[in-house]
């Protein structure tokens, strides 16, 4: 075992503070460390919000509402327009009736 800091891997294995500096090293040159391997392609950019695919929608709203949404928005930890479809969303599911 190495001095420093250890940490155990879900499968069990010892990762080591030296192991993780080994495999920065080779990902900061574009390379996979020694042994290690893809386990598919390398997808680019963010994940698709929905498997069914996604459609851009555009609203205009008075500047106030917009300066308003992007304050509860960044109040709630969120983009403007993560908010805007939870804000979408909640009134679909409670407009059902």
């Amino acid at each position: 075992m190495s001095k420093g800091k250890s940490y155990m891997a879900a499968n069990g294995q010892e990762i080591t503070e030296e192991m993780i500096d080994h495999w920065c090293e080779s990902y900061e040159r574009g390379e996979f460390p020694k042994g290690e391997r893809s386990s598919g392609e390398v997808v680019y950019g963010r994940p698709p919000l929905s498997s069914e695919g996604s459609a851009v929608i555009s609203v205009k709203v008075p500047l106030g509402m917009k300066v308003a949404i992007e304050r509860k928005a960044k109040s709630a930890g969120m983009t403007t327009s993560a908010y805007a479809r939870a804000a979408l969303a909640d009134k679909l599911l409670t407009s059902r009736a």
